[in-house]
């Protein structure tokens, strides 16, 4: 049977009534068969793919009328390359996105809409859809730390000399040297960014760092003053200019790099033999005098530490700067796509007990949407306030069904660090909060105060 943009949208929308992954693999492996599906699966999760636009909405699916308009064909799909071509932008896009979901019958168009959000609304994305069909979307490499607790540290050779690195505070990039000089700057799911908008980032790696290769870093938005933006605005800023915005007068971008792979083991479940300290030495060495130049691309505040005491200090030190924390690496770690055991993040998180004051809906356009998404939690003096994402669905459907019952109790929040008031604001927030149990606390029925959350993390710091 040849499958509809109707059919596709049912389809979707029963793998989403079920919060079971494996259901989700064996219905999704039902329909993955058919050639629109794919095409749809692909334009809505391909991290490569931007269209430049958030928050479509699509028809409502109610009325006499639901049937009345066309269902996915050429048009449809003229529309949506036309906006990831960029040939479609501003007033231009805005009109025939408007005119294409007016045209569409209301499940094609709610369909037509999730595509352009990259957002089916289904609980499920790329790695998924590769499950059931391997290869269908774009996936990228990542290199992930292990904790402490996970790693043999006792096992390295600290002799001979340990690299700790500061944990740079912004958003991870990869950024691939091709051999004919042109530059490639994706962001950890693999969404491209345009180089056009980083010339002194392309430029460094163009002219300084050796063709065939990708490196690895954070990358960072200078702002006016010339000091680094604080994360969740340098990160806001990146998002921004990912979607088709930009830079605003005064801001930079500047990257942070730590490795250097080979495009041909920078693959998916790719792996480079050569030791940490014969990567990054060379890293180090292209880039030497970067840092002092002020240039867009610089190597990573690195430390050499001889025992596990100094990389503690060292984590200390940076702690009591404000910053996340570090990141040891055994000199002859190897890189490979997953998590290695011979990268160990060393991260202060800490757990704050807050009081719950309202039930947040969900963002407009995801799976949430008219849904519980988030609770708003403060302190006890209500200097400290911050959303913290409901933990699972049994608990999102519980709080659906009545909500009073979770408010004014005490939860217990982990966070990595408190967040400083905006200008004129004089409220704190945490950064990186979640819940540390899908639960109120039964055992406590007062919140801490703003002093004593910062008293714990004053704590927690000393004692790291």
């Amino acid at each position: 049977m040849t499958y509809t943009s109707v059919k596709v949208f049912e389809a979707i929308e029963q793998i989403a009534s079920t919060s079971s992954k494996n259901e989700k693999i064996a219905i999704l492996g039902e329909h993955i068969h058919d050639s629109l599906m794919q095409q749809v699966l692909k334009a809505a999760l391909d991290p490569t793919v931007s269209y430049g636009v958030t928050g479509i909405k699509g028809r409502d699916i109610t009325g006499t009328d639901d049937d009345a308009g066309a269902q996915f064909d050429d048009t449809t799909w003229h529309v949506i390359n036309g906006l990831a071509s960029r040939r479609l932008t501003g007033n231009d896009a805005q009109a025939e996105i408007e005119k294409e979901i007016n045209r569409l019958d209301a499940e094609s168009s709610q369909l037509f809409a999730r595509v352009l959000n990259m957002d089916l609304r289904a609980g499920f994305g790329e790695s998924t859809v590769n499950k059931v069909k391997p290869g269908l979307i774009p996936e990228f490499p990542y290199m992930r730390c292990s904790l402490p607790k996970a790693a043999k540290l006792d096992q390295w050779d600290w002799a001979r000399g340990v690299f700790s690195q500061e944990k740079a505070d912004g958003m991870f990039v990869n950024v691939d040297h091709y051999e004919d000089g042109s530059i490639a700057i994706r962001s950890r799911q693999g969404s491209p960014f345009d180089p056009l908008k980083f010339p002194g980032v392309a430029s460094i790696i163009r002219h300084h760092t050796k063709p065939g290769y990708e490196l690895h870093g954070e990358m960072l938005v200078i702002g006016p003053d010339d000091n680094i933006l604080p994360r969740e605005q340098g990160n806001g800023v990146l998002n921004s200019v990912l979607s088709g915005g930009d830079f605003e007068p005064g801001q930079r971008p500047m990257m942070v790099a730590w490795d250097q792979v080979p495009l041909s083991m920078a693959v998916p479940k790719g792996k480079c033999d050569t030791p940490y300290m014969e990567r990054f030495g060379a890293l180090a060495d292209q880039l030497a005098g970067m840092k002092e130049k002020g240039a867009a691309v610089i190597p990573i505040d690195t430390r050499i530490v001889h025992s596990l005491d100094e990389a503690y200090a060292h984590y200390r030190e940076l702690l009591a700067q404000g910053k996340e924390g570090t990141i040891i690496k055994s000199p002859k770690a190897i890189w490979k796509d997953g998590t290695s055991k011979e990268q160990v993040k060393l991260k202060l998180e800490v757990d704050v007990d807050l009081v719950a004051t309202e039930i947040v809906p969900g963002t407009v356009g995801t799976k949430n949407e008219g849904r519980p998404g988030s609770i708003k939690m403060q302190s006890s003096c209500g200097r400290l306030v911050v959303d913290v994402t409901i933990k699972n669905e049994a608990l999102r459907d519980a709080i659906e069904r009545d909500p009073s019952v979770y408010l004014s109790k005490v939860w217990a929040v982990r966070a990595n660090s408190i967040m400083k008031p905006a200008e004129n604001d004089g409220v704190y927030s945490l950064f990186l909060p979640r819940m540390v149990e899908a639960g109120y606390r039964t055992d406590k029925s007062a919140a801490d105060s703003l002093r004593s959350i910062q008293d714990q993390f004053e704590a927690a710091v000393k004692a790291a």
